[in-house]
């Protein structure tokens, strides 16, 4: 059995593979970029934490490649939704289910996840160091060190004491080693970098002679073309939406669209926006085709149902259909002039409006940046790693949560792999015997 283990990130993978480590014995430290642990946390389910989901996970996961998503879905069955939730009641935390089968904390707080998750490392001695980073990683024969820089700020009336320390957000810092049994590496992707994702995970990684599938934003808003988005900033609107990837369509979304000053948002974006990053980054074209009336049949909008408002506006008339401002976008579109009747614009240019509405192309130029999205697509390719995430490359450390190339559409799927990972991660550190 391992003697210490280190948790090199303090997020949901973190906090979770340090709790099952614990309590099967180890000694174990978190080692946190961040002033606090779990902070991303908090930012998910829009500050409700939707923990997991108990519908199918088939269809829900992404990954670079097909034996990668059987490895997945292997994983999601051995520690799924149901072992979540009974984990986290364990931990005195009850769950309620929505009827889409996302589950939540009863009381709809995130941040009683994060209390609960943090209580549990307290009463089992698990050290959490904040405010560090690791900057290496030094592998034994049996287990290994990791290399630290432990920053910290002067007391109030104190001097700095340190004019180079490399974080200017600091006074001072210094720099240590840590010797570990197992080494479990946590620190998430390069998404919403404010909760301590930047990225480095990746480099330590590749420093052990991991390869790493690109990362890109994943859960993200896309930007588009097009000179009208600022006209139509604000406006939501229940649609399906096609995404071409070279012409051929590759996704297709139905729910509420929200449209911004620079593209499109909703979580219907948010479901293909990993695939849009990956065809930008392989320098492949997107567009998407929004329906704005997929619930009418636009066949029967014909030459009486215009006839019997002759008096309205074009914009009037297509108000009718959808919000205002898409209205006037689609009337400038087709050229009639504000004011201008139905009548006056004629039957012909009214129905190429409608038309329109029912199939509003825009070119999409690319996703979000990391500092907007969710989560990451890319990272350690599954194969690198063993049934218990153990590395394949270098033995004693584990590599667990966003760090490897797996990511979900929204629902609660992501959280659900940072548990299971995190969780099988944890006991196999714990549990497994030292190497002779």
């Amino acid at each position: 059995m391992a003697e210490r283990v280190v948790v090199a990130g303090g997020g949901a993978s973190g906090l979770v593979a340090a709790v099952f480590a614990a309590q099967n014995g180890a000694r174990v430290t978190i080692l946190e970029h961040k002033d606090r642990v779990g902070k991303k946390i908090l930012m998910t389910g829009n500050g409700r934490c939707n923990l997991t989901n108990m519908s199918d996970v088939r269809g829900k996961y992404y990954s670079s490649d097909a034996d990668s998503l059987d490895r997945i879905y292997d994983t999601l069955v051995r520690f799924d939704a149901g072992r979540t939730r009974d984990f986290f009641e364990s931990l005195g935390l009850y769950t309620k289910e929505k009827r889409d089968g996302g589950v939540y904390p009863a009381s709809e707080q995130a941040s009683i996840v994060l209390d609960v998750l943090r209580s549990a490392c307290d009463r089992l001695g698990v050290q959490i160091r904040t405010d560090c980073d690791v900057t290496a990683v030094k592998p034994g024969l049996s287990g290994g060190v990791v290399s630290v820089v432990q920053y910290e700020r002067a007391e109030q009336g104190q001097d700095r004491r340190d004019r180079k320390c490399p974080n200017k957000a600091f006074d001072r810092f210094h720099r240590e080693e840590l010797s570990y049994d197992r080494l479990i590496l946590a620190t998430g992707g390069k998404a919403a970098s404010v909760s301590g994702s930047d990225g480095s995970g990746y480099e330590l990684a590749k420093r052990l002679g991991h390869s790493v599938v690109e990362p890109l934003p994943a859960l993200v808003q896309l930007r588009c073309d097009g000179t009208f988005f600022r006209a139509l900033s604000g406006v939501r609107a229940q649609s399906e939406i096609r995404l071409l990837i070279d012409g051929r369509e590759a996704a297709r979304e139905r729910g509420e669209l929200q449209l911004t000053d620079y593209g499109i948002s909703g979580i219907p974006v948010f479901q293909f926006s990993r695939l849009v990053s990956r065809a930008v980054y392989d320098q492949k074209q997107c567009e998407a085709r929004i329906d704005f009336i997929p619930y009418i049949d636009i066949g029967k909008t014909d030459e009486k149902s215009i006839e019997r408002f002759p008096h309205k506006t074009a914009e009037e008339f297509l108000s009718g259909l959808v919000h205002k401002k898409v209205a006037a976008v689609v009337c400038r579109q087709n050229r009639i002039a504000p004011g201008e009747t139905a009548a006056q614009a004629g039957v012909g240019k009214i129905r190429a409006c409608i038309r329109m509405l029912a199939d509003f192309r825009v070119k999409i130029t690319g996703p979000n940046s990391f500092e907007h999205a969710q989560v990451c697509c890319g990272g350690v390719p599954l194969r690198e790693v063993d049934e218990h995430f153990m590395s394949r490359r270098c033995a004693d450390v584990y590599i667990v949560g966003e760090l490897l190339d797996c990511d979900g559409v929204c629902g609660g799927y992501n959280l659900q792999w940072a548990w299971a990972t995190g969780a099988i991660a944890g006991t196999d550190a714990a549990l497994r015997e030292d190497r002779t």
